[in-house]
């Protein structure tokens, strides 16, 4: 969701490319530093810890998202720069986002790679934001998990298992 809400302005607007510096600094290393608690969770094998934090770190990134409202900021001529510093850190946030969840999603993360335009995704690769740097046209990474197609299948496995 972040992604998909950030690239779009990028795309759009501003040929695809990231703003040339990190507006939010003290929030990108917040989330930044997050890494190494969210590593030794997976060293635990904690996963359920490691995607709980991820999920808190999101919600920080979707309030800022939320906070700035790049939408509003692009409709006046002044603040369309503050919409591409916006969209550019949330894309900045994702990305860190997806390190951490590389171990466990795979395939997404190397979706995001190859969205992103760049090179394999590595706990060490988020030190430094992306800035003034090139990305792809947004494509849906994953689909929206439906719960009614999910219970219909537990329901369906109960009566497979009941036979």
């Amino acid at each position: 969701n972040i992604a998909s809400r950030c690239a779009g302005f990028i795309n759009k607007n501003f040929d695809n490319r990231l703003s040339s510096h990190c507006s939010e600094p003290v929030l990108y290393k917040k989330i930044h530093d997050q890494g190494s608690i969210i590593a030794e969770h997976y060293d635990n094998r904690e996963y359920a810890r490691a995607v709980r934090e991820i999920m808190e770190l999101a919600d920080l990134a979707n309030q800022y998202i939320d906070e700035k409202k790049p939408w509003a900021l692009m409709k006046a001529p002044e603040t369309q720069k503050e919409a591409h510093d916006v969209a550019s850190t949330g894309i900045n946030l994702f990305r860190l986002l997806m390190i951490y969840l590389k171990p466990i999603l795979p395939k997404l993360a190397k979706d995001v790679e190859d969205f992103l335009t760049i090179e394999p995704l590595t706990w060490d690769s988020g030190k430094e934001p992306l800035v003034n740097h090139v990305i792809k046209p947004f494509k849906p990474l994953m689909q929206r998990v439906d719960t009614d197609a999910v219970q219909a299948l537990k329901e369906a496995a109960k009566e497979d298992i009941g036979k």
